[in-house]
């Protein structure tokens, strides 16, 4: 195919058009239950906090967090939906466009309503939801005391500053954990189909402990502790803070950070070879 290896914008903008005709009653009911699952959240919250909620008690990170993360779960890892039934499948894979222009369009479809549409949409059912209490929740308690959401401080998302020079490094091991969940729940959606949902949050389990276990791992064989009991028995044990490769900073933390991204990247690179795959 004359396509199969180069890039178009027109042809990407005609996928576009094709996502939009094949997905929107799909987008727009997620638009509108995701709308409504965060006011039910808000409004659980409320309840049980006696009309209490402003920023500092830290729910509406909590909330925001548990939305990402069914977000990731349900719109990325529900990927290439034309793909799991046998005559949408073919339709797809004939379209006159390249796998790079079908992987890129479907990857910015999935990524713009993670880090775009999702605040926005959470940002507007979360006032809208306080809004709904804070007229209907004098019914119910006597004092209701809230703090509309306004631009998040991301600042505030670090949640841990006092590690001198390893921060720049426990930043980023924390930033690839977010950017972790996505990545696997794209890559999954490839490789396991419509039971990702099921699959992706073990994969994310073992990806924590590969990643633990090879950093734990390489620590101790470069600079392994000694034990001694009775001045007799030797016991190697695992030294967390050595060895130092940065000021400050021993190698468990700085290959957690490595590995962490690692995946990150190879995720993406191994579900553009599946749905290759898939095109063959």
């Amino acid at each position: 195919m004359k396509t199969a290896n180069t890039i178009s914008l027109t042809r990407m903008g005609w996928l576009l058009q094709y996502y939009w005709a094949f997905s929107k009653k799909t987008y727009l009911t997620a638009f509108l239950g995701l709308i409504g699952m965060i006011i039910l959240a808000f409004q659980v919250v409320l309840f049980s906090n006696q009309g209490y909620l402003t920023f500092e008690t830290g729910y509406v990170k909590e909330i925001f967090f548990i939305g990402y993360f069914v977000i990731c779960l349900l719109w990325l890892g529900q990927s290439f939906l034309a793909l799991r039934n046998p005559q949408n499948a073919k339709s797809y894979l004939m379209l006159p466009a390249s796998i790079a222009e079908k992987y890129i369009v479907e990857l910015s479809i999935k990524m713009a309503g993670l880090l775009f549409i999702y605040p926005l949409i959470f940002w507007i059912a979360s006032n809208l939801g306080l809004g709904l209490f804070q007229l209907f929740g004098p019914i119910v308690f006597k004092n209701v005391t809230i703090d509309y959401v306004g631009v998040l401080e991301w600042k505030g998302i670090w949640l841990i500053e006092n590690f001198g020079q390893q921060l720049l490094f426990i930043k980023l091991i924390l930033l690839g954990l977010f950017a972790l969940i996505p990545s696997l729940s794209w890559a999954g959606s490839l490789i396991f189909g419509k039971y990702n949902f099921i699959w992706m949050p073990f994969s994310l389990i073992v990806a924590y402990l590969a990643i633990s276990a090879t950093s734990i791992a390489l620590s101790w064989i470069m600079d392994p502790g000694t034990l001694t009991l009775n001045g007799q028995v030797k016991y190697e044990i695992l030294k967390v803070d050595q060895p130092e490769l940065l000021p400050d900073t021993p190698l468990i933390i700085i290959m957690s950070a490595f590995w962490i991204w690692l995946a990150v990247v190879l995720s993406y690179v191994v579900a553009y070879f599946k749905l290759k795959e898939k095109q063959v």
